[in-house]
């Protein structure tokens, strides 16, 4: 392999368990880095030992409720290893209540929901409660995603889609905004950060991303369905229904100035590559029904 100059160019990516870790995988071997995937079940705190030389990209925050016990243990594992730098993925879920504003990366986070409880103590197991102090002495960098649409089976895009497929109802929150991501953005940024933090970039801070345009769940499901009928005709039909009663408002709209001003990362629309990702999980689910 043709060496990229990265220093290191080493990177250990912990996988979620789902269909965030291919792609994260592909687009960091693509700008040339050596990797090692490994799954949570690879991670009892015994026998892991991130090497010195190497960036660890911790996705197991991401793996969904039903492993909040493991992704917690990965985290302790992972403290205190000599790794160049630690980028660990986390959730605007660390943030509970409803805010007219945009959240910044200096807003205290106050979950109010279990998985929310899980993401913030993941955090400080590599952070400890002297965030900014320990996130530099450990060479720890946080991103906060915004809610991810397409990360599952049980997530958003395939719920709409697979209410379309079925015919049955799909009920979703027509209050709450926050600004979405897709796998496709999440890997542009992820790799973007790992190839600067390989390339002298601050290798501690906490980080917000999320699409340049904010939406509600609903506004996400009637964009999914137009697509889908511009891809395979009128003929598809979904019955989208809102939350009744109507719920409270949770908007959670992340600010992503920091990773714009030190990582140069600009954000997107959640409606670009949207097609193309409708595409792949109608294709998905298509074929698990068969």
């Amino acid at each position: 392999m043709q060496h990229t100059g990265y220093q290191p160019d080493t990177v250990v990516l912990i996988g979620a368990g789902n269909a965030i870790d291919a792609p994260l995988q592909k687009g960091l071997q693509k700008v040339g880095f050596r990797v090692q995937l490994l799954g949570l079940d690879q991670l009892a705190a015994a026998s892991f030992t991130a090497r010195t030389g190497t960036i660890v990209i911790n996705a197991a925050s991401c793996a969904g409720s039903a492993r909040m016990s493991e992704a917690r243990a990965v985290c302790e594992a992972l403290r205190g290893q000599p790794y160049t730098a630690l980028l660990h993925l986390s959730s605007y879920g660390v943030f509970g209540r409803a805010r007219s504003k945009k959240i910044d990366e200096d807003t205290v986070p106050a979950p109010t929901s279990e998985i929310g409880r899980h993401w913030l103590a993941c955090e400080q197991i590599l952070a400890g409660e002297g965030v900014e102090q320990s996130l530099a002495e450990n060479n720890v960098s946080i991103l906060r995603l915004g809610w991810q649409v397409d990360r599952s089976e049980r997530a958003l895009l395939a719920r709409v889609i697979r209410g379309l497929l079925n015919g049955k109802p799909v009920t979703l929150d027509d209050v709450s905004r926050g600004n979405p991501v897709t796998v496709a953005d999440l890997v542009r940024v992820v790799v973007a950060m790992t190839q600067q933090l390989a390339s002298g970039a601050p290798k501690s801070g906490i980080y917000h991303y999320g699409s340049a345009d904010n939406c509600s769940a609903m506004e996400f499901g009637r964009e999914v369905v137009d697509r889908v009928r511009s891809l395979y005709g009128e003929d598809y039909a979904a019955d989208l229904q809102p939350v009744d009663p109507a719920p409270e408002d949770r908007s959670s709209v992340l600010s992503c100035e920091r990773l714009r001003d030190v990582f140069g990362i600009q954000q997107r629309s959640w409606r670009q590559g949207l097609t193309r990702q409708v595409e792949l999980w109608l294709e998905r689910l298509q074929k698990a029904a068969t």
